[in-house]
């Protein structure tokens, strides 16, 4: 790629963020469940920022609350520092998206060049004739020719159709690009192209960019700075080789010990996940989301609920992994902890 993620620096004043974000569904039996709590994620110009953690664990909703698809509960989302009002629309052109299943995101009936026009037409960016010589030059842009432009999803590689994807998001110009799971479905090797490509784009316009992964290792690849999301909440965040090497967080060491070939150092142990009771008389008890898996529990954890600080890196963790717990640490296979 054009430059290591620790060589970029991030400008002053985001472009797009997220403070304080909630997200709140009622369930099919009436009851409220918070999908994200107090989320604040910050877009620099020419950043790219990693946001991991397992399924089910917030990380959609958070991309959808941030391009306004999804209301919410508290909070705010701010563009160039100004608040957007709710709904998609009040964020313009500014931000675009790229989602996991690119044949799913076009329509099946029309070609890759009317999908990749059909945001200049939205927009109203010059005439019929304009907007197709636009849409080629994009779409050649990243790496697809005249011919395969007239082609339909179903006729194209799942990867040439994530180039197709990925010049209809950067066709308008954006200045914040929301990448979600955007190489899962491709080969491994399609993955390191597309992920070439978009560092590639990153760089021409100097875009701001949140990528959504569960794999650690692209994200490791690719992003300046890495947000580890648990249960609806940011729990570890800071530079990309700090959160990859030497994580703070409990839960963010079980995640990089469970990659094969783990991107952390080789020098560190792997930790088991310890199972226990969460609640208390059908009470779930109100300290850390983690508690009842992490092996560095104590009983603090079950009734204190720790905020973000900063050590090395902000953590989430009344007994991150660079302080004593107050005896020597189990120590276990993480194959071993999940039989």
């Amino acid at each position: 790629m054009s430059e290591t993620p620790t060589s970029r620096r991030p400008a002053t004043e985001p472009v797009l963020e997220l403070d304080g974000g909630g997200v709140t569904f009622t369930g099919n039996d009436g009851e409220d469940f918070a999908a994200i709590s107090d989320v604040s994620l910050a877009l620099h110009p020419g950043e790219v920022l990693g946001l991991v953690g397992e399924s089910g664990c917030g990380k959609s909703t958070t991309a959808r609350a941030l391009m306004g698809l999804q209301p919410l509960t508290q909070g705010v989302v701010r563009l160039q520092g100004e608040q957007v009002p709710g709904g998609r629309h009040g964020l313009g052109p500014s931000v675009q998206a790229i989602f996991q299943n690119p044949a799913g995101s076009f329509n099946p009936k029309r070609s890759l060049l009317d999908s990749v026009a059909e945001p200049l037409r939205v927009w109203k960016r010059g005439d019929a004739a304009t907007r197709r010589r636009v849409a080629l030059d994009e779409l050649e842009r990243v790496g697809i020719s005249a011919a395969m432009a007239e082609r339909r999803p179903s006729e194209v590689s799942g990867g040439q159709c994530q180039r197709a994807a990925i010049a209809r998001a950067t066709v308008l110009r954006p200045d914040v690009l929301i990448c979600d799971e955007p190489v899962s479905a491709l080969d491994v090797s399609i993955q390191a192209q597309i992920l070439e490509l978009l560092d590639q784009l990153r760089a021409e316009q100097n875009l701001a960019m949140l990528l959504i992964s569960h794999d650690l290792s692209v994200v490791a690849t690719l992003c300046d700075r890495t947000a580890v999301m648990y249960a609806g909440t940011i729990i570890e965040e800071g530079p990309t080789p700090m959160v990859a090497h030497d994580p703070l967080h409990p839960y963010t060491a079980i995640l990089h010990d469970a990659v094969p070939g783990s991107i952390r150092r080789r020098d560190r142990d792997s930790i088991t996940v310890v199972a226990r009771e969460s609640t208390v008389d059908g009470r779930t008890l109100p300290g850390c989301r983690f508690a009842a898996l992490c092996p560095r529990h104590t009983d603090e954890c079950d009734t204190r609920q720790p905020e973000l600080r900063p050590l090395t890196h902000r953590v989430a963790c009344l007994h991150p992994m660079n302080e004593s717990v107050g005896g020597p640490q189990v120590i276990a296979s993480i194959a071993d902890s999940t039989e």
